[in-house]
């Protein structure tokens, strides 16, 4: 779906101490000293296989009560919020933008893999909090196309690509826009061989496109190749908005059309017309 100035690069990990032992060869009185310096292992994908449903359920009890309801709704600022940080300049063609720590790390070895078997990805669009999808919404909106249309047909043809602020993905720094906004881009050239590589190996880090091509019956936006979700956080994220969040949330925010939330049944159609691997469908909605 398509802050401030700050950036800061990703914590280096600490290298490991130099390691001692000690060894009495034969019981005899030679001592020996054996020093080896420990080499940082190298980092495995998120996991070897799909997480099981039960594990998904465990991690999102565990961590629902660290998401508040103006969080998911978007109604923070990223650059102040202690749980993100600034995504490096090397790796986006924007300026000040976020993601949640643990996904920006799972985003790198993402990319190290990527740029190893010589896939350049490009971060296009990350963390939107509500003031910044209410701006996209509004200048949709506000297009010439639609003099004279009803409030209610002129919000679902603009919710054919762009989320309602209070409404999207985005707002919780687990979702990433890469390369190109166009589908068409992804289906031949680079574009192709990004998107197979992404399609064959994003989910070893974490990342699903969760807005497929509709096969798998799914409702709401329609296909974004360049759109990816790291599900080990969305997936408790989209839990925990289910629970804590109501379409009046939307009915009674600042923005054109906001009424239209409910007729259109964006919550259920919208927000949970997602593709989802097996363990991460129940939901609760």
């Amino acid at each position: 779906m398509h802050g401030g100035p700050r950036r800061r690069a990703l914590a280096r990990r600490k290298r490991p101490p130099l390691r001692s032992a000690w060894a009495w060869l034969n019981g005899g009185l030679a001592l020996g000293t054996l020093w080896a310096c420990a080499q940082p292992q190298a980092q495995p994908p998120v996991s070897a296989s799909a997480p099981t449903g039960l594990e998904v359920e465990v991690a999102a009890a565990d961590t629902l009560d660290t998401f508040s309801r103006m969080e998911l709704l978007g109604q923070f600022d990223p650059a102040t919020h202690s749980g993100f940080e600034s995504i490096p300049s090397t790796w986006t063609d924007k300026n000040g933008i976020y993601l949640r720590a643990e996904v920006l790390e799972a985003y790198g070895r993402m990319k190290a893999a990527a740029d190893q078997a010589g896939i350049q990805l490009v971060i296009r669009s990350a963390t939107r909090n509500f003031e910044y999808q209410r701006g996209i919404w509004e200048r949709k909106w506000q297009r010439p196309q639609y003099m004279g249309w009803q409030d209610i047909d002129k919000a679902r043809d603009i919710l054919t690509y762009s989320a309602m602020p209070g409404a999207s993905r985005h707002h919780w720094g687990t979702d990433i826009d890469l390369n190109s906004f166009e589908n068409e881009w992804f289906t031949s050239g680079e574009g192709a061989d990004i998107y197979a590589w992404l399609t064959a190996h994003a989910s070893d880090f974490g990342f699903h496109q969760v807005y497929d091509d509709k096969s798998t019956g799914r409702t709401g936006y329609e296909l974004e190749r360049w759109h990816w979700s790291y599900l080990p956080t969305a997936g408790p994220m989209l839990t925990a908005y289910n629970r804590m969040v109501g379409t009046s949330d939307l009915t009674k925010a600042a923005f054109s059309g906001a009424l239209t939330a409910d007729s259109l049944n964006v919550l259920q159609e919208f927000v949970n017309g997602i593709d989802l691997p097996a363990p991460y469908r129940n939901t609760e909605r």
